[in-house]
């Protein structure tokens, strides 16, 4: 049987997992903040390219009414 570990281990052991953890979440939110920088790139080159469409299917339908 394996020997039980005494409250003062576990609380090593708590204090190791905490802090390991803390640089964990530390590291995965400098990498979702990224993310999302580049998803906000992403977003501003889809809407960009939306209104040129937009603006150029206006345009073909402008010279077609004024000819």
């Amino acid at each position: 049987m394996a020997e039980r570990k005494t409250t003062q281990e576990l609380h090593t052991q708590l204090l190791v997992h905490e802090k390991e953890c803390g640089e964990r979440w530390h590291t995965a939110f400098n990498h979702f903040e990224k993310l999302d920088d580049n998803i906000a790139g992403l977003n501003n080159w889809i809407k960009g390219g939306l209104t040129t469409i937009v603006v150029s299917m206006l345009l073909i339908l402008l010279k077609d009414f004024l000819i």
